[in-house]
C-alpha cells in the first residue's frame, strides 16, 4: 500500500485524510486500474488510475459502485457446511480448519475410487484461480480446471484461436475509419471501456461505425447505420460479403498470398455454395443490395476492424459466423495494423508458485471436453456436465468446485443444473454470496473480494500489460482470498511445502519474476506496461501454419469443413411459438452479482422484455404491462417494453441471466426474471458454447 507521486492523487489524499492505495476493478473482467482512498480502514473514494495506459481517469457505474462490496451485510462471512437436504439453505457454521480437512478426505478417497478426472474445477477469469489450477490440475492430477467461457465469447475465441492462434486480440479503434460490429454492444455492455471511448473518439474524426444486430442497441443508437439483421444470419451475411470482396478483387492480393493459408480454396468454397449476396438477402433480413455496397465500403476503407464478441454466437451455427467475421479482416490484410484488430501480446508475467515435474502428476484421461467430442472447445461445454455427473458420460464427475460462478443461475436450463448438483458426491462453492448454486453445495466458503485481496495479472490493453489488485480492506468475518484457501487445502492434502508463502507479497515476487518492474514499484504505478507493436503477421502466427488459417487444418482434422459454412440455426418459431428470443447486456450490470447492489439497482432494478411495437399490437402488448413469456419449457412473468428498433418477430430480454434470484441477497432476490429457464441446453456442436438465443416464446400479458 502507498501513496503515488501523482500530484493530483497526493492532493485527494490529504484533501480526504486518506491512504492512497494503486488497484484496478475487478467488477467486469476489462479490470479498469484504479486508484482507492482509504481512511480508517473504509473506502472513502475511488477512482480511475490517471497514468495508466488505459486511459481511464474516471470510471462507469458499475465501478462506481462497486464499494458497496466492502460493506454489503448479505456478503458471507464464514465457512458453512450443508445440514439440510441440498437447495434447503441449511448450514451451519464450520471452521476453516474443518472445511479444509473435509474437503482434503474427499478429495482423497474420490481419486482413489474413480480417478483425479472426477473433480471439475470451474471459475469465472479470476487470475487467481491459477493457484487452484496448480493444486487440482498439477499435484491432484485433475485435467478437468474451467473457466466459464461457453457462457460467454466461445465462439469468438475459438475463431481467433483458429485462425490467428490468438486467444483474446484487442481492438484499435482510435486509428480505425471503419467499423463493423456483429452482435456486439460495447456502449450497452460498457465493459472495455477504454476501447468505448476509443471507438467514439474515432467517430468524432469521422470512422464509420456500422452495427449488425437485430436489436437497436446502445451501440447501433450511436452508430452511422444500423443493419437488422435476422437473427442467427450472420454467417450467411459475412460469407456473403466474403465473395463480394473476393470475386470483385477487392481484397489485399499482396497479404493473402503471403501470410493466410487456404485463400484459393476458400473462393472455391464460396462459388461452389453460392453465397452471394442474393443468396444471403432472404437468410438474413438484409437486401443483397445493401450486403454488397457494405463489403465494397469495408475493403476500400482502411483501416478497418470487423469484429464480434458474444452476440452473433449464441446460436448453434455460431461458430463458423465468428470464423466468417473475422476472415473479412484477413481477406483485406486488415489485421494487427493500426487501426485493426489487434494480436496484442502478453506480458512475461510468470506463475505464482513453482511446481516440480516429478511432483506433478499425469491425468491418464482426456479433459471433459475432448472426452465429450469437441475438441475445439477453448473452454468446457458446460451445459454438457449433466451428461458426465448424472450418466457417467463420457465419464464419471463426482465433484465440483465452483469459484466465482453460479451455473445454476447462468446456464441454460436451471432445473437440469439443479439435478446435477443434486446428484453430486460433493459440491463446494467458493463464492462472495449465498449463491443459486452455492445452495446446492456441501461446503460454502467465503472469498474475498477483490478489494480486499491480491491479484496480479495481464491487463487488457492493447500492449503487454501487468495490472495490480492490491488489499485495500479487511475482509468480513473469516474470507479468506483464493491463495489463502487452496494453501490451506494443499496443507491438508500433504502438499504445503508446495505453497510456501507467508503474504501475498511472496508469490507476487515470484510472478514478477520476469517483468522489468519489481513488486514494489508495481505497488506503486499499479501497472507495468510494455510498447504497443503492429504489423506482427509477418513474422508468423502461432498456427499450425504459421500463417493466419482461413482453411482451418484443425476444423478438418476435427471433423467439420476446414472452411465455415452457413447452417440454419436450431430452433425457430412456429405457430405455436412465433416469437424468437434474443438477449442484450444493460450498462448498469454485469454478469450475476451486481444485482444486490441498492446503487445499481435503484437506476435499474429489474431487467424487461422488448417487443417490436408491430409485434406489440398482434398481441395486445402495452408499453410497461407485465406479460408472460412462455416457451415449450417454461414461462417468466417480466415487465414489457414495446420498442421500434428490433427486428419484428424478435423479442429481447435484457440481461435474461443476471436477474430473477431466489437464494443471493436481500437486494437481488425476487428482483426481475430469469430467462434462462425457457430454454433447452442446446450446445455449439463445434465450440460448445451455450446457444442461449436457440428459443422460441410466445408473448400475452400476465
Amino acid at each position: 500500500m502507498s501513496v503515488e507521486t501523482n500530484e493530483l492523487t497526493k492532493e485527494l489524499a490529504r484533501i480526504k485524510n486518506a491512504t492512497a492505495i494503486r488497484s484496478f476493478c475487478y467488477t467486469c473482467p476489462w479490470n479498469c486500474p484504479t486508484e482507492i482512498f482509504v481512511r480508517d480502514g473504509k473506502i472513502v473514494y475511488h477512482k480511475g488510475n490517471p497514468e495508466s495506459p488505459n486511459d481511464i481517469g474516471s470510471r462507469c457505474a458499475k465501478g462506481m459502485a462497486s464499494f458497496h462490496l466492502t460493506q454489503d451485510p448479505d456478503r458471507l462471512k464464514y465457512p458453512m457446511k450443508r445440514t439440510g437436504p441440498k437447495g434447503s439453505g441449511e448450514f451451519e457454521r464450520i471452521s476453516w480448519d474443518e472445511a479444509f480437512k473435509i474437503i482434503a478426505d474427499k478429495l482423497k478417497a474420490i481419486k482413489k475410487k474413480h480417478g483425479p478426472e472426477a473433480v471439475v474445477w470451474t471459475c469465472h477469469h479470476d487470475p487467481n484461480t491459477v493457484f487452484a489450477r496448480h493444486l487440482i490440475g498439477d499435484l491432484y492430477g485433475s485435467p478437468n480446471c474451467y473457466a466459464h467461457t461457453s457462457g460467454c465469447e466461445q465462439d469468438r475465441r475459438m475463431a481467433c484461436l483458429t485462425l490467428f492462434g490468438h486467444v483474446f486480440p484487442m481492438h484499435d479503434f482510435a486509428h480505425s475509419k471503419y467499423v463493423i460490429l456483429w452482435g456486439m454492444n460495447m456502449l450497452g455492455a460498457n465493459q472495455g471501456l477504454f476501447e468505448s471511448r476509443a471507438l467514439l473518439e474515432a467517430k468524432k474524426k469521422g470512422c464509420k461505425l456500422v452495427v449488425v444486430d437485430p436489436v437497436f442497441t446502445e451501440t447501433a443508437q450511436k452508430a452511422d447505420e444500423w443493419i437488422p439483421i435476422q437473427p442467427g444470419g450472420d454467417a450467411a451475411m459475412a460469407l456473403a460479403m466474403c465473395k463480394v470482396i473476393v470475386d470483385e478483387k477487392l481484397y489485399d492480393a499482396d497479404f493473402v498470398s503471403k501470410y493466410c493459408d487456404g485463400f484459393d480454396g476458400f473462393r472455391d468454397h464460396l462459388e461452389k455454395h453460392g453465397y452471394t449476396p442474393e443468396w444471403a438477402a432472404p437468410i438474413c433480413g438484409i437486401d443483397a443490395e445493401t450486403i454488397t455496397r457494405l463489403a465494397r465500403e469495408f475493403a476500400t476503407t482502411k483501416p478497418a476492424i470487423s469484429a464480434q464478441f458474444k452476440g452473433a454466437g449464441y446460436y448453434t451455427n455460431g461458430a463458423d459466423a465468428g470464423r466468417a467475421i473475422y476472415i473479412l479482416d484477413a481477406l483485406t490484410g486488415q489485421v494487427d495494423g493500426p487501426g485493426n484488430i489487434h494480436l496484442k501480446d502478453w506480458a512475461p508475467l510468470g506463475a505464482p508458485v513453482v511446481i516440480p515435474d516429478d511432483a506433478k502428476t499425469t491425468p491418464k484421461k482426456d479433459p471433459l471436453h475432448i472426452a465429450m467430442g469437441y475438441p475445439l472447445a477453448p473452454d468446457l461445454p458446460n451445459s454438457r456436465l449433466p451428461e458426465a455427473v448424472l450418466d457417467g458420460d463420457p465419464y464419471p464427475v463426482k465433484a465440483i468446485f465452483v469459484q466465482s460462478t453460479n451455473p445454476v443461475m447462468s446456464d441454460p436450463d436451471k432445473n437440469k443444473m439443479i439435478e446435477m448438483f443434486r446428484g453430486l458426491e460433493f459440491g463446494v462453492a467458493i463464492e462472495i454470496y449465498m449463491s443459486e448454486t452455492a445452495l446446492e453445495c456441501d461446503l460454502v466458503l467465503p472469498e474475498t473480494s477483490f478489494y480486499e485481496q491480491a491479484e496480479i495479472r495481464q491487463g487488457l490493453w492493447l500492449g503487454p500489460q501487468v495490472i495490480l489488485c492490491q488489499p485495500a480492506v479487511e475482509p468480513p468475518g473469516e474470507a479468506k482470498p483464493l491463495y489463502d484457501i487452496v494453501q490451506g487445502i494443499a496443507k491438508k492434502m500433504g502438499w504445503g511445502k508446495y505453497f510456501p508463502y507467508k503474504k501475498w507479497e511472496d508469490w507476487g515476487e515470484v510472478c514478477m519474476q520476469d517483468v522489468p518492474m519489481s513488486l514494489d514499484e508495481l505497488k506503486k504505478t499499479g501497472f507495468w506496461a510494455g510498447e504497443v507493436r503492429y504489423n506482427r503477421v509477418p513474422d508468423g502466427m502461432p498456427t499450425p501454419s504459421g500463417k493466419i488459417e482461413i482453411h482451418s487444418q484443425a476444423f478438418k482434422d476435427a471433423g467439420f469443413d476446414p472452411y465455415p459454412v452457413y447452417v440454419e440455426r436450431s430452433v425457430l418459431p412456429d405457430d405455436d411459438y412465433p416469437l424468437q428470443i434474443t438477449h442484450s447486456k444493460l450498462s448498469m450490470h454485469c454478469n450475476i452479482v451486481t444485482q444486490n447492489n441498492p446503487y445499481l439497482m435503484e437506476i435499474v432494478g429489474e431487467n424487461w422484455v422488448e417487443v417490436q411495437t408491430a409485434d406489440a399490437r398482434k398481441y395486445g402488448i402495452t408499453d410497461g404491462a407485465n406479460v408472460v413469456v412462455e416457451s415449450p419449457k417454461d414461462k417468466i412473468t417480466i415487465k414489457a417494453k414495446v420498442v421500434e428498433g428490433l427486428v419484428p418477430g424478435t423479442v429481447c430480454i435484457r440481461h435474461g441471466h443476471g436477474f430473477g434470484h431466489w437464494a443471493m441477497g436481500s437486494v437481488a432476490k425476487g428482483k426481475g426474471a430469469h430467462s434462462n429457464v425457457l430454454m433447452d441446453r442446446h450446445t455449439s456442436p463445434i465450440s460448445g458454447a451455450n446457444c442461449y438465443n436457440e428459443c422460441k416464446v410466445r408473448v400475452r400479458l400476465a
